[in-house]
């Protein structure tokens, strides 16, 4: 190129960015731009172009800027000594021309190019001086000085002491130099991991304290140039700008500009200099100062986290940062600043609300330093311990269940503990906290939208099923501290809970909840209603914990008598309610029962609770009830007969005294019409749990008297002939009679279904009908009967070993016929299995065949027009193929319940002959017509269900009959899948209409989800890499299996890859903790292995981390692939080829500079990092994305340091939250 380069470049920028230029013109210069970034020449025309001086606009700047970050990024470690410094003489001088109006992107963009620099040559002599011996006592040279760039800080100081402009870089640099080697997953800066730290905490922290904690390295104190410290200068100006005009733009903007740096890096600076530059006082100020800007106060609080959740080794810095807050005035000063924001207006402020949540994950975050028994650093004796509980309790109290769940966990956690918990301070504040409890068991996804707490939900939360998912979990949280509550303090409790109960039932809200005949789940009478019911359920569950935990001998049977006879006084209270609701009925009842565990040998009680049970089983449905009444009081008496099933679990002895009145009892329900079908399956099933848990004598002939005429039943003629072929299990079915009566109504294969009315002839043949589906095939009582006798016994057991003993030569003979069922199912969603069928005929089975599903943020119906839709349709003829498809589907997953409960009966399904080849060819023997639902279905209940329960002696058997079979096919499935969802997504022109971009939303949503059941399969197989992950014995024989046999492991690890480049994040992350916690069995065993592992993981591993879809799984996919890429290499060159083979842009330096630095790195974190490092010259990312993956990144990065302090996370209900090991409690 000319010596004209910089006028070329510029031309081509303006045309670049002219808009009247034509696209050839602009397609020309674009491709001249990409063309020099390859030039030698490329950092000095960038100097020039971003020269100041040169008059050139903030445009050309930037790109000049960008240009030399091009080089450095890709080429520095090409410079010679004399470039390299060279380069960094034109960045200190870019630095320093910076103007103070010069735009914020200006400044970002040159603390990046500095910091780019810094991470690759700052005290670089100290690896020289370190590789020579004695680091501490080599000269270092001059010119190894100068290419160490030892005085980077006083280049800094020259910055701070400069402009406004400049100091503002300075603070910017810092901070992202402090990102870059203490947050992020750097590669760069992680190869220098044994450098970069130090030389930023000798030149952060003043000369004076380091030598208090650190022997002298005079080579470490080359790189500083003064003795103060930068945490020392930015503490002294934050303090003058606190006292300055907090309303200033300029002073705020300083302000915020130096927190944003403090936060980098007070979780590692000394404690001491944090005390010596009172850094805490200052932090407070900007919290507590009412005019201070809600930034300021959010990041000062981000601050404040930081210093009170890091690890302090000196006690006494331990005492005067975190123990001052600990003070009376420590705590009211956050109290103050808790109740300024606490309240919203008439709308929330989003600024205001999330330094609230800030605020209150601060405080919560103190309380891991309340148990400190064991621990070196001890709280203050003048510490205000109940002053900080009465704070955490206000905010727990807040109207935000986001804001008020931060603190639920440290609540539970504290109880727990006892000589915590006995403490006078938590004695005192224990009714408050009961009675805030009790207030927040509201169903909080059913209360009206104009409530507060709506508000604030719809703030937090993008998406229902997010919402559903952290409300289900508060709710067991707040049943938690009930429950843990009235453990510790009985007696108070139930006098709690009875002024409650009185005080609820005489307001106008409760008398509602008891004289309405009908309620919907949005009535506040219906909400606040059940409210009371769970608050009863919670107290029962803290007197049965009572019961365990109180052990003080003398007085405890005098006090157990005195709470039955409260709690037999509650429960008549309660039987006592006359509740109309069907709604509110049904969780009366279910409430009534959890009396039983208590009063079961103490109190006639539980007689009456079962007769009340038992008469609400059979509700009578009242005169002219509507379709969705009559749905509501079907689950009443559905639920009342699960309710039956747990009273028999609980006191089969009690039972056993009154069985044959029970059973004659029962007999004459089941003989009076009042049941259906369907439901007499449940009373049947309570009569033998009763024979089966009890004591009672003729065990084995009551079972024979319950259980044989449903599996007689599988015998029947009429059920042979409906499993024969797809025909006659039509006509079972009932299609023939619907088929007739469509005649008769002269119905075609083009009626809209939806708007044929229903007349009495086709009521009269739908009642019919389904009451003939609720018996058709036994499947659902042989599910129950199984399930429910085993339930609850431990395998290995004389009471299991003797229900085997009863149940194999019952269920083996039967087992043709359950997977013939699952067959004629899957025939019959098979449209080629119709077609000699009359057309309007073939036309209700598709209706039939179809899935409607309701998806929050994906269907363009609303919930109510979709639920009103479904109640219109009962109206109309469509009903019958609603429930024809309804009864099928039914039938289809208990036959998956079926299996998945049988597999629970020991070997008695897996030592069939050929049983694994009959099952597989049952459920995907005809899959045309097969759904993903039902595909996610069939994996999660049966295949998973049989991994889990095969036992170790039928795996060789079984499994390597299986998954030969299984694995190819679910591979096939979900790449079939998949292609068709990226062609769709291909093809999408902006033109469709929203009920076609609905319905492919919803496909590729049920797609996401099969996939994610494939994935949480093969971790069932092999286990997945974890800390908490053992694997148990049947996955050890089960993985035996899979590396012996080729015929199972090609197929497995060809969908391990293909799961790895699925576009679906979370599952690629899972798969690759999968083959990473394989790799050592799978590699260098056998040749074509390790060359498949070759050709295909590395390629999708490689894939992975060239996407940036992927950016979540990056980390662990790095990590698989360097151990991969490390233990094929010492093999042979193979993976050298595939590996540049895949990446053909880069030249053969890098891959040599590469090898080199493995041959030479000690640690797999290392090697990782050089294998980033490559990886990253590949990657050029628009200025847009790489900030918001920074931004993503160093929000993972502080959750990640957080949870490793055992600090609040955004999300209080991870499953190893923060929290979790709170007070250590063992």
């Amino acid at each position: 190129m000319d010596t004209n380069a910089v006028s070329q470049i510029v031309s081509a920028l303006s045309v670049v960015h002219a808009p009247k230029s034509t696209n050839d013109a602009r397609r020309e210069a674009q491709v001249f731009l990409e063309r020099i970034k390859q030039e030698e020449e490329l950092p000095f025309w960038g100097y020039q172009l971003a020269l100041p001086d040169n008059g050139h606009d903030f445009i050309v700047r930037y790109f000049g800027l960008s240009l030399i970050y091009n080089s450095v990024s890709h080429k520095y470690a090409l410079y010679d000594s004399q470039k390299a410094i060279a380069v960094r003489h034109w960045i200190v001088e870019l630095a320093n021309k910076l103007g103070d109006a010069d735009p914020h992107y200006m400044k970002e963009k040159i603390a990046d190019l500095w910091v780019s620099v810094a991470k690759r040559c700052w005290g670089n002599f100290l690896i020289l001086a370190a590789a020579a011996g004695d680091d501490a006592a080599i000269t270092i040279s001059a010119q190894n000085a100068a290419d160490g760039w030892s005085d980077m800080d006083a280049n800094l100081l020259a910055l701070w002491n400069n402009t406004k402009g400049t100091r503002e870089l300075l603070l910017i640099i810092f901070r992202t130099l402090f990102e870059d080697i203490y947050l992020l997953d750097d590669p760069i800066a992680a190869k220098r991991s044994n450098v970069l730290p130090a030389l930023c905490s000798e030149v952060v922290t003043s000369e004076e304290i380091l030598n208090q904690h650190y022997e002298v390295n005079q080579n470490v104190r080359l790189c500083r140039a003064s003795t103060e410290g930068w945490l020392h200068r930015w503490a002294e100006f934050l303090g003058v700008c606190l006292q300055g005009d907090a309303e200033d733009a300029e002073t705020t903007g300083y302000i915020a500009k130096i927190l944003e740096t403090l936060k980098t890096c007070l979780h590692w600076v000394i404690p001491t200099m944090v005390r010596q530059e009172n850094l805490l006082e200052k932090l407070s100020t900007g919290i507590l100062m009412a005019s201070t800007n809600i930034k300021v106060k959010t990041l000062a609080t981000d601050c404040l986290h930081s210093l009170f959740t890091r690890v302090y080794s000196n006690p006494a810095d331990f005492e005067a940062i975190v123990g001052s807050v600990f003070t009376t005035e420590g705590i009211r000063s956050l109290s103050q600043v808790f109740h300024a924001v606490e309240a919203p207006g008439e709308t929330i402020d989003e600024q205001q609300y999330v330094f609230l949540k800030k605020l209150v994950e601060m405080v919560v975050s103190l309380s891991e330093h309340l148990n400190n028994a064991s621990r070196a650093n001890q709280l203050p004796k003048n510490a205000d311990f109940e002053s900080y509980l009465r704070l955490v309790l206000a905010t727990t109290n807040h109207e935000s269940v986001i804001v008020s769940g931060l603190s639920l966990q440290f609540w539970t956690s504290l109880l727990r503990i006892d000589d915590m918990s006995q403490k006078p301070e938590v004695q005192t504040i224990l009714p408050e906290l009961l009675e805030c409890a009790g207030n927040r068991f509201l169903n909080y996804e059913d209360i009206s939208d104009d409530h507060i707490a709506k508000r604030y939900l719809e703030l937090d939360f993008d998406s229902h099923s997010d919402s559903h998912s952290f409300l289900s979990n508060y709710k067991r949280f707040i049943d938690d501290i009930v429950r843990i509550t009235v453990c510790k303090q009985p007696e108070h409790g139930l006098a709690w809970l009875e002024n409650r109960l009185n005080m609820f039932f005489s307001l106008e809200i409760g008398q509602k909840a008891m004289t309405s005949t009908k309620l919907t789940i949005h009535e506040d009478a219906y909400i606040y209603g059940f409210a009371q019911f769970s608050i009863i359920e919670a107290l029962l569950k803290g007197i049965s914990r009572w019961r365990i935990w109180y052990t003080t001998a003398e007085d405890k049977e005098q006090k157990q008598e005195q709470l039955n006879k409260q709690v037999e006084s509650l429960g008549e209270r309660l039987l006592a309610l006359t509740i109309n609701d069907p709604l509110t009925l049904r969780k009366q009842i279910q409430t009534l029962v959890q009396f039983a565990p208590l009063l079961k040998d103490t109190s006639s009680l539980v007689f009456r609770i079962l007769e009340r049970t038992l008469h609400v089983a059979t509700y009578e449905y009242p005169g002219s009830i509507s379709d969705e009444d009559k749905e509501i009081v079907r689950d009443l008496r559905t639920s009342c007969g699960t309710e039956l099933n747990r009273l028999a679990y609980i006191m089969p002895e009690s039972l056993r005294l009154i069985l044959d009145d029970l059973e004659n009892v029962i007999a004459t329900i089941l003989t009076s019409n009042k049941v259906s079908e369907h439901e007499s399956v449940s009373f049947k099933s309570f009569l033998l749990i009763v024979a089966l848990r009890s004591n009672i004598e003729d065990k084995h002939r009551r079972f024979a008297q319950i259980v044989d005429p449903e599996i007689a039943a599988w015998a029947a003629p009429e059920t042979m002939k409906g499993l024969s072929d797809l025909h006659w299990f039509m006509e079972r079915l009932g299609i023939v009679k619907i088929a007739e009566y469509f005649r008769s109504r002269n119905i075609t294969a083009n009626t809209n279904l939806l708007e044929a009315q229903m007349d009495e002839r086709g009521r009269e043949l739908r009642s019919e009908l389904k009451s003939h589906w609720s018996s058709i095939f036994p499947i659902r009582a042989t599910r129950i009967f199984v399930q429910y006798s085993i339930e609850r016994i431990e395998r290995g057991s004389d009471e299991f070993l003797d229900l085997l003993l009863l149940w194999k030569p019952r269920i083996q003979p039967i087992l043709p016929h359950i997977l013939q069922l699952m067959s004629q199912i899957q025939a019959y969603h098979n449209p080629e299995n119709w077609k000699d069928l009359p057309e309007e005929v073939q036309s209700f089975v598709r209706y039939t065949t179809l899935e409607r599903f309701w998806q929050e943020g994906i269907s363009i119906q609303s919930k109510e027009s979709f639920m009103d839709e479904n109640v219109r349709a009962m109206h109309t003829l469509r009903d019958f193929a609603d429930s024809v498809g309804h009864s099928i589907r039914y039938t289809r997953e208990y036959v998956f319940l079926t299996i998945a409960s049988i597999s629970q009966l020991d070997d008695t399904f897996y030592e069939v002959p050929n049983i694994a080849s009959l099952l597989w060819n049952a459920v995907a023997g005809d899959t045309s017509g097969v759904t993903m639902h039902s595909w996610r279905h069939m994996i999660n209940l049966v295949l998973r269900n049989l991994v889990k329960n095969c036992p170790v002696s039928q795996v060789a058997s079984f499994m390597g009959e299986l998954l030969p079979l299984v694995l190819p096919q679910l591979d096939a499935l979900l790449m079939q899948r998949w292609e068709k969802i990226y062609e769709i997504g291909l093809k999408l022109d902006g033109t469709e209409d929203d009920q076609a971009l609905s319905e492919e939303m919803m496909e590729e949503h049920m797609l996401r989800q099969l996939t994610y059941v494939v994935d949480r399969f093969i971790i069932d197989l092999v286990g997945q890499l974890s800390s908490r992950c053992t694997l148990s014995d049947r996955q050890k024989a089960i993985r035996k299996l899979m590396f012996n046999e080729a015929t199972i492991l090609a197929p497995f690890l060809q969908l391990c890859c293909h799961l790895i480049l699925v576009k679906d994040s979370k599952c690629c992350f899972n798969t690759v903790l999968v083959v990473r916690f394989i790799m050592d069995e799978v590699t260098l065993k056998d040749d074509e292995v390790d060359k498949y592992l070759c050709d295909h993981l590395m390629k999708a591993l490689l894939s992975v981390l060239t996407d940036d879809y992927f950016a979540d799984a990056h980390s662990e996919a790095a990590y698989a692939l360097i151990t991969l890429y490390v233990k094929l290499r010492s093999k042979s060159n193979y993976p050298l080829r595939v590996l540049s083979e895949q990446l053909p842009s880069l030249p053969s330096s890098k891959f040599a500079q590469f090898e080199n630095t493995l041959a030479t790195s000690s640690s797999l974190r290392l090697q990782r990092s050089a294998l980033l490092e490559l990886l990253a010259t590949l990657k050029e990312k628009d200025e847009g994305s790489a900030k918001q993956q920074r931004k993503k990144e160093l929000e993972n990065a502080s959750a990640r340091r957080r949870k490793k302090n055992e600090d609040v996370m955004d999300d209080p209900y991870m499953e190893n939250g923060a929290l979790a090991a709170l007070f250590d409690e063992t």
